[in-house]
């Protein structure tokens, strides 16, 4: 292919994916009627950000929530979604998984939201730049990283165990 081609093989794959990821309109609590009618599997909504949204997930019957404001990237100007997540896991973590998603870098991050209630992080960017990066291994690469700064955490904190009763919200301290 010369730069031409190559151009306008970028720039249609480029349309193509915008118009996926953005496609006019806006989805609805009506759209989990149709995913829970055709499909049988858990459901995790992704981009859950206040209690009242949390709620309405458990009233409609989903398995999860997924606290994340999609990287920053959607709306400008949201709420961070660790400062969501205590409030949402208290609101609603005992009735659907609380996931969490959003700037997790690190093994200290990965404390912070298990300590706010999260049952489990996702980890995106960094799983994606070590694929970019050095492929299969990279990805191992960071994972073990991010493993093992979690495990020197949890050391450094005296805490011994990833169990809520160990490790919970009273373990941090926030600056007002």
């Amino acid at each position: 292919m010369h730069g031409k081609e190559v151009h306008e093989d970028l720039s249609t794959a480029a349309s193509e994916w915008a118009s996926m990821v953005f496609p006019g309109y806006s989805h609805s609590w009506e759209d989990i009627k149709f995913l829970q009618k055709h499909w049988d599997g858990p459901i995790v909504l992704k981009g859950i950000q206040t209690v009242a949204d949390a709620e309405k997930a458990v009233e409609i019957g989903v398995q999860g929530v997924l606290v994340s404001n999609h990287g920053g990237r959607q709306t400008d100007g949201g709420v961070a979604s660790l400062n969501q997540l205590a409030k949402i896991a208290e609101a609603v973590g005992d009735k659907l998984d609380v996931l969490f998603d959003s700037g997790i870098r690190c093994g200290a991050d990965v404390v912070k939201a298990l300590a706010l209630g999260a049952k489990m992080c996702l980890i995106g960017r960094p799983y994606v730049y070590g694929l970019a990066l050095g492929g299969e291994e990279g990805v191992s690469h960071v994972l073990m990283s991010i493993l093992g700064d979690l495990e020197l955490t949890l050391h450094l904190s005296g805490i011994s165990s990833i169990d809520k009763k160990e490790l919970n919200k009273d373990r941090l301290e926030k600056d007002e």
